[in-house]
C-alpha cells in the first residue's frame, strides 16, 4: 500500500512541474556538482566512488552532497567534498542558501523513483540533471543514464559523469572518510585487538528482517574459539548486552558512539560475521574478511561484500530464518581457513 502511494505521489509531482526534455550536454566547464545521495550508511558508502571519480576527472570542482538521512553524516568529514548537507537537520538559513545556488550539474543517485529525492531534483536549481533511466524519472533530468537494475550500487554510480562527457576512474572502490573515533574505542582497540586474532559478529540491522536470530548468534558464537567482539545499534544494546554475560568468549567493549568507531574496529579483527547491513561494507573498505547473510539475489547483485575473503550465504524465499545455523557455521569455518 505504501509503496503504491509513494508511485502515485511521484507521478503527481512529475505532472505539476515543468518537464525537462532530454538533451546532451553542452561541453561547458563544470564548476560546481551538487549530489543527491541515499539515506543509510552502507548506501552511502557505495557511492563514494562516484565522488572519488568526480574528483578526479574535474579536480577544481566544488562538490555539495545533500542528503536526508544519516548517511551525509558520513561526508561532513570527506576531504573529497566541500560541503554536506542533512536536508531535514539543516537550518533554514542553511537550505535556503542551498535553493538560491546555481550549480552546473545535479547529479541522482537514485535509481528508482523516490519523493523527496524527486522533489529535491525539481527545488535545487542546476543547468543540468543527469539520474539513472527508470519510467517514473522520465521529465525530471536531461539524461538518463542506462545501467543494469541489479548491477553493484558501487559500478553503477560513477556512470553518472558520463553525459559530461568525461570517463569514471576506473573500478574505484567504496571508501570511508577518516572520521573521529571516540577514545574508550581506541583504548579497547589498542588493548585487546592488536594481534587481530579476535572477530566482530554485528547483530543488528536497519529493519528487523535484515536481523537473523539472536538463539542462532549464541548458539554459533558458544563454539567459536577466537574472541568475539559484539557490535549492535543502541536500540539492540541491551540484547548485545545479554549475549556478553552468556558466552565466555566475548570481550568486553565499550559501546561505540559512530561509524566511525564501528570501523576502527573493524579494521583491527581477522574477521566480521553479519547479515547485510552497513557493517559489510565498512569492512570492505578495509579488505575485512567476511561471512554475509543476505535475504535474496537482488540485494546480493546490488550490495555484495567487496572484500577478497567472503563466505556469502544466501536466504530462501526472502527469509533470513531459512539460513540455519549449520549454514553459517560452515561458512564460517571455510572463511577460517584463509585466515593468517
Amino acid at each position: 500500500m505504501r509503496a503504491g502511494y509513494r508511485r502515485l505521489a511521484c507521478r503527481l509531482l512529475g505532472a505539476v512541474g515543468r518537464t525537462v526534455h532530454p538533451s546532451r550536454h553542452d561541453g561547458r566547464a563544470i564548476e560546481s556538482v551538487v549530489v543527491l545521495i541515499p539515506e543509510l550508511f552502507g548506501d552511502t558508502i557505495l557511492t563514494t566512488p562516484l565522488l572519488r571519480s568526480l574528483r578526479s576527472v574535474f579536480p577544481a570542482v566544488e562538490i555539495t552532497v545533500v542528503g536526508t538521512g544519516p548517511g551525509v553524516g558520513l561526508l561532513v568529514h570527506d576531504e573529497t567534498v566541500n560541503r554536506a548537507i542533512n536536508i531535514k537537520r539543516a537550518s533554514a538559513g542553511e537550505r535556503a542558501g542551498l535553493y538560491r545556488r546555481q550549480f552546473d550539474a545535479l547529479l541522482s543517485t537514485k535509481d528508482h523513483p523516490s519523493f523527496t529525492n524527486l522533489r529535491l531534483v525539481r527545488r535545487i536549481k542546476a543547468a543540468y540533471r543527469i539520474g539513472f533511466d527508470h519510467p517514473g524519472h522520465q521529465g525530471f533530468f536531461d539524461c538518463l543514464v542506462e545501467r543494469p537494475e541489479q548491477m553493484p550500487v558501487w559500478e553503477k554510480t560513477p556512470g553518472l559523469i558520463e553525459p559530461l562527457h568525461a570517463a569514471p576512474e576506473p573500478s574505484p572502490r567504496p571508501y570511508l572518510p577518516e572520521g573521529p573515533v571516540s577514545a574508550s574505542v581506541r583504548e579497547f582497540v589498542a588493548t585487546h585487538l592488536s594481534n587481530r586474532s579476535a572477530i566482530a559478529v554485528n547483530i543488528s540491522a536497519s529493519k528487523p528482517e535484515k536481523r537473523w536470530p539472536t538463539d542462532r548468534w549464541r548458539d554459533l558464537l558458544s563454539g567459536i574459539t577466537r574472541p568475539i567482539v559484539l557490535l549492535a545499534a543502541p536500540e539492540h544494546a541491551a540484547v548485545r548486552d545479554r549475549l556478553a554475560a552468556e558466552l565466555a568468549g566475548v570481550l568486553p567493549s565499550p559501546d561505540t558512539e559512530s561509524l566511525f568507531d564501528v570501523a576502527h574496529i573493524l579494521r583491527h579483527v581477522a574477521a566480521l560475521l553479519s547479515t547485510d547491513t552497513a557493517t559489510v561494507h565498512v569492512a570492505s573498505c578495509f579488505d575485512t574478511p567476511v561471512v554475509a547473510l543476505y535475504r535474496n539475489p537482488r540485494d546480493l547483485a546490488k550490495f555484495p561484500p567487496l572484500s577478497s575473503r567472503n563466505q556469502v550465504l544466501l536466504a530462501l524465499d526472502n527469509d533470513l530464518d531459512s539460513i540455519g545455523l549449520e549454514q553459517v557455521r560452515e561458512g564460517f569455518t571455510e572463511l577460517e581457513k584463509q585466515l593468517v
